[in-house]
């Protein structure tokens, strides 16, 4: 392994070591040069300030070696990023001084505290702790709290380092993504522990989630400790009367000259049982200040010891699984119950009683030392989603996790805003508190994260996170295997068609491509080949079960999956590297990043425009519907068969101008053989794909000035010919010129005679006869003008 730090102080030894970190360096500068930003200062964060004797942090870039000695230091300063996602780093920790008997990482994790090994010293070697961390998706800092005991003194240092993303950019993409996350679903980013943490950036979101008290008590409680620890060395106190009622004998130092006067006079009068009212000053200490301090550790006591609880139950409840915690985090959480516990012990306090506000400001919890400090500890704590400093870090959902979410809500911003769709119902609200005391999205097409949408033209569209298919699905099931992709969209048309599409959201990148045999790295951004693997899997996997129509009982609902991963390119200029197998198959993958434009969301903007159109295009809802239908990706059949959407397709036409009688004839016989027709004006029309479905012809001939259709040969075959194969008896015509163009040459069968002739009054212009109709249609009127057409 390479070594990349070497640090030395007067109790230990610190190597930190990488394989291959060059690689890592190499995509995340060509990332930044891709996007013209500039590299990032990063350091290494010490707490407390430690005495480093040597510091030698090496580069693999040609930068020369930093060194530093002898020095007080609470950060160092790198010269090049050494830390990054998804990559191995090894900790060695050797301790110089022999009576070190234990030490370890006090990680909140269990997987992190237990990934590092203590051996005591040996006849040869010093004591060491080693191990090894995998720093996945978890980015931002990643905090190593090392303690160690020399004899009975505990020592603990806190080597903090930063862990950066090669996909994205930490201090602009990041950021996006958790602001759009906030704003529909508030809090779901935060996590109890995590490998490493973030800054929590200021919410205006109020409630009851513990996780950021939690965190924000975390950043306030030695404050609060001090705090406590001054006023209970001078509680305040106020003088305060007490009035009690008792006889003349035990009246006791100087009376006032009423009372002495009436007690004279029972006297003299015999009257010895009277009791009177004598009020007494004293100081006490139970006052509103004392009820407020009193009521701020009685509930930080108690969330505390709540969230102690639930954490230790859950993890004595996990018998089959490792712990997600560690001893080291449970430890911690007890004591900082102890100091908690310790005043509510004092004496004081059992004299004060219950807190029940104040009725004006009170100048002792604003201004006297100890108390003021608690006050504004408490103001934190109680409005800690409104007032969330900077400096206070918290756990995240991992990053993989962040930007799968991200995508989710990515596309309902773009239904909504590009598509014109309008939100009807969504259940984003529905975010529930797990056993970590995370909100967890409950998944699936009918839980949060469930979002339906309107639009005008009458398209209806549901968008689902992670939906659930399993064997025993009703509509669309999975026959063995339970499918789970992360992002669902679900159109529904007018006329009761449904077209699904899976996106799955993957936080990878492959830079180098396999077409190019070349070990060299590719400058583009491609997605992991088993990603597209998963596409195809999602889409092959999902069966439409249609109870109600026997004769179509299964068919596949999934026009396209497609993977959503973080690649960067000029989308304006740039075409996406997959586009030619989304036309073809259906398959491919899109770049997605934030960006303050669109322009990092156009290949995904403009192919769900493609397919569905906005409400600034002239198409109606059927003819969208039926575009779907006609891409190229939709018309793959299994070898040997065809695959139509009408069984009854039926092309109108007339003949070509200059044809022999003879082939005239037969089409007035009704004993028309062969039909050709340009490629190019029949794709021009109607597309390429629709020419293997049309199933009947019917060709219109002229009389009296006007077009006449009659009959309708069914087509037997066609077949895309040069025009020089096809023979004069094919044509109707002896030469031509256009020898190399391309034609559809369509072999008719037998031919069947209208119910109404169909009349068209224009009769000039070859491709004002064509429409597209379905037989049914040709059926129902005799005027060309009012026929009904398909595929328009």
């Amino acid at each position: 392994m390479q070594e990349l730090i070497r640090l030395e102080t007067p109790d230990w030894e610190l190597i930190i070591s990488c394989h291959n970190l060059l690689a890592r360096q190499q995509t995340y500068f060509d990332m930044l040069k891709r996007r013209g930003d500039e590299v990032p200062v990063s350091k290494l964060l010490f707490k407390p300030a430690t005495s480093l004797q040597t510091a030698v942090v090496e580069s693999t870039l040609d930068v020369e070696v930093s060194e530093v000695e002898n020095s007080l230091v609470s950060e160092l300063a790198l010269a090049n990023p050494l830390f990054f996602e998804n990559t191995h780093y090894q900790f060695e920790w050797y301790f110089y001084n022999d009576d070190v008997k234990k030490a370890s990482v006090a990680h909140r994790l269990q997987s992190v505290a237990q990934a590092f090994r203590f051996a005591p010293k040996r006849k040869y070697n010093a004591a060491s702790l080693i191990g090894t961390i995998n720093t996945g998706n978890d980015i931002g800092q990643l905090c190593l709290p090392l303690t160690y005991e020399i004899g009975n003194e505990s020592h603990t240092v806190q080597l903090t380092l930063e862990v950066l993303p090669t996909k994205m950019q930490l201090n602009t993409d990041l950021p996006a993504m958790y602001q759009r996350i906030d704003d529909v679903f508030p809090l779901w980013r935060f996590s109890l522990a995590e490998k490493t943490e973030q800054n929590a950036a200021k919410s205006q979101h109020r409630g009851n989630f513990p996780l950021l008290w939690l965190a924000q008590f975390k950043t306030l409680r030695l404050q609060l400790e001090t705090a406590l620890k001054v006023i209970a060395n001078s509680p305040h106190s106020r003088l305060q009367s007490k009035i009690s009622y008792i006889k003349a004998d035990r009246l006791k130092g100087r009376l006032h000259n009423k009372l002495a006067e009436r007690v004279k006079e029972d006297v003299a009068n015999k009257c010895l049982d009277k009791h009177y009212q004598q009020a007494k000053q004293y100081l006490s200490v139970d006052t509103p200040e004392n009820r407020f301090i009193k009521m701020v550790v009685l509930k930080c006591k108690s969330q505390l010891e709540q969230l102690n609880l639930q954490i230790e139950c859950k993890s004595k409840g996990e018998d089959d699984a490792p712990y997600r915690l560690s001893k080291y985090f449970l430890e911690e959480l007890k004591g900082w119950q102890k100091p908690l516990n310790k005043i509510q012990q004092q004496s004081f306090l059992k004299e004060v009683g219950d807190y029940k506000g104040t009725q004006r400001e009170s100048l002792v919890l604003q201004q006297k030392t100890g108390y003021s400090s608690v006050y504004r500890v408490w103001q934190e704590l109680k409005y800690y989603l409104d007032i969330f400093a900077r400096h206070s870090t918290v756990s995240m959902k991992s990053v993989a996790e962040v930007y799968e979410v991200w995508c989710f809500l990515t596309l309902r911003q773009l239904l909504v805003n590009s598509l014109g769709f309008e939100e009807v119902n969504s259940d984003k609200a529905k975010l529930k508190l797990n056993d970590y005391f995370e909100l967890q999205l409950h998944d699936g097409l009918t839980g949060a994260g469930a979002f339906t949408f309107r639009r005008a033209d009458g398209l209806t569209a549901r968008l689902a996170h992670e939906p659930v298919f399993r064997r025993n699905g009703q509509e669309i099931r999975s026959f063995w295997v339970t499918q789970k992709p992360d992002i669902l969209l679900e159109v529904t048309f007018p006329d009761g068609k449904k077209c699904i599409w899976l996106f799955d959201a993957k936080y990878r990148i492959k830079t180098k491509n396999d077409r190019y045999e070349t070990d060299e790295i590719d400058t583009k951004d491609f997605v992991p080949d088993d990603a597209i693997n998963q596409m195809h899997r999602y889409r092959d996997a999902l069966i439409h079960i249609n109870k109600e129509s026997p004769r179509q009982r299964k068919s596949r609902p999934v026009f396209g999956a497609f993977a959503l991963y973080p690649g960067y390119f000029e989308q304006e200029t740039e075409e996406n590297p997959y586009a030619d197998a989304i036309h073809e198959i259906g398959i491919g993958a899109f770049a997605l990043l934030p960006s303050d434009s669109v322009g990092n969301n156009k290949w995904l903007e403009d192919f769900l425009i493609g397919q569905l159109g906005s409400l600034k295009s002239s198409y109606s809802a059927i003819s969208v519907s039926e575009a779907l239908y006609v891409n190229e990706s939709a018309r793959i059949p299994y070898y040997g068969m065809k695959q139509v959407l009408h069984r009854d397709l039926v092309l109108t036409a007339k003949l070509g101008m200059h044809r022999n009688p003879d082939y005239i004839k037969r089409f007035t016989d009704g004993k028309g053989q062969w039909y050709h027709l340009p490629e190019t004006f029949f794709n021009d029309q109607f597309g390429h794909h629709i020419a293997n479905e049309i199933c009947y012809i019917a060709i219109a001939q002229e009389d009296s000035g006007v077009l006449i259709t009659n009959k309708a040969y069914r087509v037997k075959s066609v077949a895309l010919k040069q025009r020089e194969e096809i023979s004069e008896h094919q044509s109707g015509i002896a030469s031509t010129k256009a020898k190399r163009e391309k034609y559809w040459l369509f072999e008719l069968g037998e031919v069947l005679t209208l119910t109404n002739s169909l009349i068209n009054p224009n009769t000039s212009g070859f491709r004002k006869s064509l429409k597209l109709t379905t037989l049914s249609n040709l059926q129902k009127t005799s005027h060309f003008g009012n026929l009904e057409t398909v595929y328009t």
